[in-house]
């Protein structure tokens, strides 16, 4: 079976090339001391596992959006039909309005309604 090694070496430097040399020099036993040593080993199934599954959410994420928006755009297409003046069957949610005198405006509000409830009873 195969292992992917991730072997992390931490050691103080004053730049990149100096680093470098130490972890070479330590790599080959030069250097006993002053350099910390991590080491994760993981099979090679596993990381792909890991690596593979990450890119295939992100791209079932985008596809996902993409389709969301197609069909936001092919449900707004139903919306020019209903243009025409045919409200029938059609219910509309108004939010609560915001007056000072709540309870004149209701009474009135109501009166309203059920006269045009009356009136379209009758037509």
């Amino acid at each position: 079976m195969k292992y992917r090694t991730v072997i992390e070496l931490i050691c103080e430097a004053s730049d990149r090339e100096e680093a470098t040399n130490i972890s070479g020099e330590y790599l080959r036993g030069n250097i006993d001391f002053g350099v910390e040593m991590r080491c994760q080993a993981v099979t090679l199934r596993a990381h792909r596992m890991k690596k593979y599954t990450a890119s295939c959410a992100i791209l079932l994420l985008a596809f996902s959006a993409l389709f969301l928006k197609i069909q936001s755009a092919t449900s707004d297409a139903k919306i020019p039909a209903l243009a025409s003046g045919d409200y029938q069957g059609t219910y509309t949610v108004v939010p609560a309005l915001k007056t000072k005198h709540k309870a004149d405006f209701k009474e009135e509000w109501d009166e309203k309604k059920d006269e045009t409830v009356l009136k379209f009873l009758k037509d």
